[in-house]
C-alpha cells in the first residue's frame, strides 16, 4: 500500500478510520489522502481542507498526506476521487443514520465497497481502535473463482499485524465441503504455508437456522473475539440470490468488528 484515503463526513466514526488509515500507513511508510464530499457545489476548497486537518488532527500522527475534495454523487464521485488520488486502499468508517454520508454509510454502504476496484476496511462507531486492534483475523471460505486474491490480501494483513488467521470452513447440511470450496481451502493452505503465516482450520456445522452465512459467522466471530473480518466485495456465482444481505450484516456486524473487503 503506497496511498490510504479514508472518507470524512465530520462524524466520530470518520475519526476511527482515520486512525486506521494514519496507523497502517504507518507500518506500510504509505500517505493518507482525506477524502470529502460535499452536499453542495462550493469554490471555497481552501476553507473545507483546513477543517478537514483540523477535524481529524492528521498532522499529529506524523505522515505525509493529501486532501480530496469533490460534489455529488457519492458512488459517482468517490471512486473517482480514489483513482486520481491513486489510492490503492481505502478505509470506510459505516454509522447508520447519521453525518451527511446517512444514506451511503449506513444500509448502502455495500454499494460503495462494490463500486470500486481497491480493497476496503469498513469500520463502526464501536470498532476498537488501531493500532494494537488486530491480532485474529477470520478467514471464511467461499466458492468464488478468484479466491486467491482474498488469500493474497489476506496473509498480507496477517504479516503486518503479526496477527493469527483462522480459516473457517461451514457446513451447511453437507457431509463434505463442495468441490470449489474444497480447492479454495487447499489453495489457503498452501499459500499460507509458503507464505509464513500463523493460521488454523477450523471446521463447523452451522448452528444457526438461516438461509445464508453471515448469522454463523458473527456468531463464530463474536464467540472468540475476533479483530478483523475478511470478506470478498462481490457474491460468488453461487450466493447471488442472498449475497447482498449476508455481506451487509456482515459489514454492520453488532460488534463492530472491522470488515476488509477484498475486490476482484
Amino acid at each position: 500500500m503506497k496511498i490510504i484515503s479514508t472518507l470524512i463526513d465530520f462524524s466520530n466514526t470518520s475519526k476511527i478510520a482515520t486512525q486506521y488509515a494514519a496507523s497502517i500507513a504507518k507500518r506500510e511508510n504509505a500517505s493518507v489522502n482525506l477524502v470529502h464530499i460535499t452536499s453542495q457545489n462550493t469554490d471555497d476548497h481552501a476553507a473545507i481542507e483546513n477543517k478537514l486537518i483540523q477535524f481529524t488532527e492528521i498532522d499529529q500522527h506524523n505522515i505525509p498526506y493529501t486532501v480530496s475534495i469533490g460534489d455529488g454523487n457519492y458512488l459517482k464521485k468517490i471512486p473517482k476521487l480514489l483513482q486520481l488520488s491513486d489510492s490503492d486502499f481505502v478505509v470506510i468508517g459505516t454509522h447508520g443514520t447519521k453525518g451527511i454520508f446517512q444514506t451511503l454509510f449506513g444500509a448502502n454502504v455495500l454499494s460503495l465497497v462494490q463500486s470500486i476496484p481497491i480493497p476496503a476496511l469498513v469500520v463502526q462507531d464501536n470498532s476498537p481502535l488501531p493500532p494494537d486492534a488486530i491480532k485474529k483475523i477470520l478467514f471464511p471460505m467461499a466458492p468464488h473463482d478468484n479466491f486467491s486474491i482474498k488469500i493474497k490480501h489476506t496473509a498480507s494483513w496477517a504479516k503486518l499485524f503479526d496477527a493469527e488467521v483462522d480459516v473457517f470452513c461451514l457446513f451447511k447440511g453437507e457431509d463434505t465441503l463442495p468441490e470449489n470450496i474444497a480447492h479454495n481451502l487447499e489453495l489457503t493452505k498452501a499459500t499460507f504455508d509458503k507464505e509464513g503465516v500463523n493460521y488454523k482450520t477450523t471446521m463447523q456445522d452451522s448452528k444457526v437456522y438461516s438461509v445464508g452465512f453471515a448469522k454463523d459467522i458473527i456468531a463464530y466471530a463474536e464467540d472468540k473475539d475476533f479483530n478483523l473480518l475478511a470478506i470478498m466485495s462481490h457474491n460468488s456465482e453461487e450466493n447471488q440470490y442472498f449475497g447482498n444481505v449476508d455481506k451487509t450484516n456482515l459489514i454492520l456486524n453488532p460488534k463492530g468488528i472491522p470488515v476488509l473487503c477484498i475486490a476482484e
